[in-house]
């Protein structure tokens, strides 16, 4: 491979005033004051991080770059200049990434110790169904029944579903959002985040620069990446449904887990092992926490999944350690992207899905025409806890 091009500027000097750059075969080399290695930042990092408009929205920082398509990245030209790093490839798109990214990731990097690794080999829980087969799924609960304050038989059918697969579906007859509100109140309470209680989600409101408030295709993935204890629970009231398309997608997570513990154990410690950052941006909000896509608990029982390419925050691993970790969450989002995987899930006005935001990976087929839901998270213990006092454990 020809080696890319250094504009003369940098040539005789280095506008990085805290670092060091050296631009190589295969990315870049940052060498930071205090520490006696350096950081390789890849060919393929550079693009998957682009921070220009065309690599990520200006506002919310939600990354716009396909990251899974990506091949064998080449560059023609590389430019450091004015404290940012500007890269034309061969095809002829242009990414930026500036001095502050590259140097907050390099330092992250070099401070980490990457040698260390937990024993991870964990099991399901025991009653957890996996559902790669869309033709396997728990029963519809009728909505009435469930909220009924005087029988709890609906609503103790409803918890062991919803426990055991990870979603359920619920019919209604009747369109009133303050249903929302009983329903929630029949599992527990409604948990208050940066979208406040509940909240209602059609492609017209503006109260946040998000993604989901569009008409678009939105792949399978996991909210509240950003949040130390992401919400346990989401669930949607169908105001109105779209008069073409708009079908919630539901991905089984530990199913995907399952198959890779058993199929590509390299894959699955990856994924298991590797915190990945995710953030939440807007104005006078920046949210950011980590995790592995698989987390289990300390007794080794599977207990979360995460992912959500959306929302992923830059971060920078040692180079055989970033292959490896790009081959496995390209593995995952494979997997996720498979049709033979997904349930879709077609909701009317009054009906309600719930599903589990630490197992099931949720998406929505793009849209035409209006589309209201109402939506609220609530937290995974409270479902924990209300199984037990109905199942009397």
């Amino acid at each position: 491979m020809t080696g890319p091009t250094i504009t003369e500027s940098m040539s005789t000097k280095d506008p990085f005033m805290a670092s060091s750059i050296t631009v190589t075969d295969h990315g870049l080399e940052i060498h930071l004051p205090g520490f006696d290695r350096s950081a390789s930042i890849s060919w393929h990092w550079l693009r998957d991080h682009d921070e220009s408009e065309a690599g990520q929205d200006p506002v919310t920082k939600q990354r716009r770059v396909d990251t899974f398509s990506l091949g064998e990245v080449h560059p023609g030209t590389v430019c450091l200049d004015d404290g940012k790093a500007t890269v034309t490839w061969a095809d002829g798109a242009v990414a930026m990434c500036s001095r502050h990214l590259l140097e907050s990731v390099a330092a992250e990097c070099l401070a980490t110790d990457w040698s260390r690794r937990p024993d991870v080999e964990p099991s399901l829980p025991v009653d957890a169904v996996l559902w790669p087969d869309p033709s396997i799924g728990p029963d519809e609960i009728e909505l009435d029944a469930f909220l009924d304050p005087v029988s709890d038989e609906a609503l103790t059918r409803g918890v062991d579903l919803l426990s055991r697969y990870g979603y359920l579906v619920l019919r209604g007859a009747v369109l009133d959002r303050d249903r929302a509100g009983a329903f929630a109140r029949r599992l527990g309470y409604v948990r208050h985040t940066i979208f406040g209680g509940m909240w209602d989600l059609a492609p017209d409101l503006t109260d946040h620069a998000d993604t989901a408030y569009t008409t678009v295709y939105l792949a399978p993935h996991t909210d509240g990446t950003y949040s130390h204890d992401a919400p346990g629970l989401q669930f949607f009231l169908c105001l109105q449904a779209a008069p073409q398309g708009g079908e919630s997608l539901l991905v089984d997570g530990f199913a995907i887990a399952a198959q890779l513990a058993a199929t590509d154990p390299e894959t699955f410690v990856t994924l298991a092992s590797v915190p990945v950052p995710g953030r939440y941006i807007e104005p006078g909000v920046h949210l950011r926490a980590e995790r592995p896509v698989f987390r289990s608990t300390a007794r080794g029982v599977l207990d979360q999944v995460s992912f959500n390419n959306y929302d992923r925050a830059p971060f920078l691993l040692p180079p055989e350690l970033e292959r490896r970790f790009n081959r496995a969450y390209r593995r995952f989002a494979e997997l996720a992207a498979d049709p033979a995987r997904r349930v879709a899930v077609g909701l009317t006005a009054g009906d309600i899905l719930i599903f589990d935001n630490w197992r099931t990976l949720h998406g929505r087929n793009a849209f035409v025409g209006p589309r209201h839901y109402v939506g609220a998270y609530l937290n995974h213990e409270d479902l924990e806890s209300k199984r037990r006092v109905l199942f009397g454990s």
